[in-house]
Parts: C-alpha cells; sequence; structure tokens
C-alpha cells in the first residue's frame, strides 16, 4: 500500500543549493506511457546545480522538479495496455536515463513518474547505489573513450580532475579496454585514493610538469587520447602532451581565469582530432543510446564503485548540494531515498 504523501525537492527560485526545498506532494498517477517510480537512491550531479541556476532550461514557473539519475523499483503502469506491452513488471529494478523532459521529471522524490522509454533494467550483479550514480559519468566516458576517440589496448590516456566521478569512470572505462592512464589533479591530496582506483600515472600539477611526465610515461611519444573537464588557460599543457594522431576531448569547463587556447599550429603538425563534448549529442541518437546503454549495464559489475559519499533519506537532500557545492570531492554523491 502506498503512503499518503510524497517528499518532492522542487526547485523554488534561481540559485545553487539554497534554491532547492523538500515539500510534502501527492503520489503522482502515471498516465500514457508513464510508470510511477519508487525512489531507491539518486545521484547527484553538478549539472543538477546548473539546472537550477537556469543554464540549460529557462524556467517558465517555480517551483519545478529536480534530479537527473536514479534508482528504483517499479510500481505501477499508467494502463494495463502498457503493463502488457512492457518489458518491465512490478517489482522491477530499473534506473532513470536522464532523455526525460527535466521541467516534467525529475528524480529527487520518494515516488516520481517517468516515461516508459526512460528506463533501463538493472544488472542483477551491481547495486541500486552504485548504478544511481553511474550514468551521467560513465555515458560521458563511453561516448569521449569509446565512440569518439576509438580507445584500443596500449593507448595512452590523460585524464584531468582525476578525483570527479566522470574521471573515475573514465579510469575504468580506459582500463577495461586495455589502455594506460595518466591520472592529473592539482595537488598530491588525493593521489593515493586516485592510484587506488586504478590509475596508473598520477601527476600533481601544482609541483610537476605535465608535458615533462606524459613525455617520460610514453618514451617520448605522447598522450593517444586526453580528456578533460577543466579547460581554461592551462589547455595548453594538454596540446603539448599529445601524441601524433592525438585526439582530445573537453567535457567541460572548470576553470573560469581564462579562456582555453587552441593551438592551431600544434594541431596542424601533431594531426589532432579535438572534440567539445555534449552528451546529448549522442544520448537521443537512438544508435548511439542503444549501444552505450547496452554495453555499460551489461558491465557495470566489473566496474570499481564511483561512489564517495552517501547521504541517507530526502530530507539530508539539500545538504548533499551543499555539500556538491564545494567540489572537494572524490568520487559521486549519492543520497539512498527507500529503506
Amino acid at each position: 500500500m502506498l503512503p499518503k504523501t510524497n517528499k518532492v525537492a522542487l526547485i523554488t527560485k534561481k540559485g545553487l543549493s539554497e534554491s532547492f526545498s523538500i515539500v510534502d506532494n501527492e503520489i503522482p498517477k502515471p498516465k500514457d506511457n508513464e510508470v510511477l517510480i519508487k525512489v531507491d537512491y539518486v545521484g547527484l550531479n553538478r549539472c543538477d546545480l546548473y539546472f537550477a541556476l537556469g543554464f540549460y532550461l529557462p524556467f517558465e514557473n517555480y517551483p519545478n522538479v529536480s534530479g537527473f539519475e536514479a534508482s528504483g523499483t517499479v510500481v505501477e503502469f499508467a494502463s494495463d495496455e502498457l503493463k502488457n506491452s512492457s518489458k518491465f513488471k512490478v517489482g522491477d529494478k530499473v534506473s532513470v536515463i536522464y532523455t526525460c523532459d527535466h521541467t516534467k521529471y525529475g528524480t529527487f522524490a520518494e515516488y516520481a513518474v517517468f516515461p516508459i522509454d526512460c528506463l533501463v533494467r538493472n544488472n542483477e550483479l551491481a547495486s541500486q547505489k552504485d548504478i544511481a550514480a553511474n550514468w551521467i559519468s560513465f555515458l560521458t566516458a563511453f561516448y569521449s573513450l569509446v565512440e569518439f576517440a576509438q580507445i584500443k589496448k596500449g593507448d595512452y590516456v590523460i585524464i584531468t580532475a582525476g578525483s570527479a566521478g566522470t574521471s573515475l569512470a573514465s579510469i575504468a572505462i580506459a582500463k577495461f579496454f586495455g589502455a594506460h592512464t595518466i591520472v592529473t589533479s592539482r595537488n598530491d591530496k588525493k593521489k593515493q585514493q586516485i592510484l587506488d582506483y586504478g590509475a596508473d600515472y598520477f601527476v600533481s600539477l601544482d609541483t610537476e610538469d605535465l608535458v615533462k611526465r606524459t613525455l617520460e610515461i610514453t618514451n617520448g611519444k605522447g598522450a593517444n587520447i586526453i580528456l578533460d573537464s577543466v579547460g581554461g588557460p592551462n589547455a595548453q599543457k594538454l596540446f603539448e602532451s599529445s601524441s601524433q594522431f592525438g585526439k582530445i576531448v573537453f567535457y567541460g569547463n572548470m576553470d573560469h581565469s581564462g579562456p582555453t587556447p587552441l593551438p592551431i599550429v600544434i594541431g596542424l603538425k601533431n594531426y589532432l582530432t579535438i572534440k567539445v563534448l555534449n552528451t546529448n549529442e549522442y544520448l537521443y541518437q537512438p544508435e548511439f543510446n542503444i549501444k552505450a546503454v547496452g554495453f555499460l549495464n551489461s558491465n557495470f559489475h566489473h566496474f570499481k564503485s564511483i561512489v564517495g559519499k552517501e547521504f541517507i533519506g530526502i530530507d539530508s537532500l539539500v545538504d548533499a548540494l551543499k555539500y556538491l557545492e564545494t567540489g572537494d570531492l572524490f568520487g559521486k554523491v549519492v543520497v539512498k531515498i527507500s529503506n
């Protein structure tokens, strides 16, 4: 029997964590092609904060639903027709792929409805907690390394901002394909954690020269693939660290101290291919989406957990978002919603 109330995190104004409020709502009734989910865990991402700031979609009205990632349990279908034609059944463990309209559907709730096409039956060998944290990070890593860069055994891969969730996911995928990972961070504070996760080499940008270290590690050849979420003036070092025919992927811009350079001469000399990645480019194309989701879901149990910190209960969600704001993280932040 369903409870009478449903706690939901709503965005009530433009801002960061202070714009989120936990309120009591009714449990939504699924309509048309929707399925009601009891949310088990939600994964937190910086895009949750950027969404609240209005970076992605301008809100016409407040409040607005929130949350991009979740794992949960199927509770109810909109109709018997949908139920009978579905590959899911009541009680199935599923996760939400963030291809739905985020002004209408959000994961930050005890119960939520989603279009059935946004759901994936979870790999039974992986935990609900890990899967809730995985999708955005691993899809970004997959599209960068596999779909674009066509990673292969023996490649050398530079991964910046090494303690971030997507960076850990990139380490996991690179190692899965037999590549060597050179992982950077601003300092050596999280060096051992990053090496323990699986990085082959670690470079502290405060005390080491990335170009010199990369050339030492690769016997003078440079990195075949570079994944960067930082951008800014220091990206010049990434171009200088690339091999001939290297591929560089920029998927973030955390450094706002100045513009990200584009050294054309280095690019011409080394035949570089440069990509600015937004995962939506691939995610909304079925041929890419099906391939990535299928590969990842069948292999999640082979990858180490990228969860760094867990909060308990939906009432802790605003505190979890405040913690996310600090930026001093290792791995992903999750909130356990249901017992």
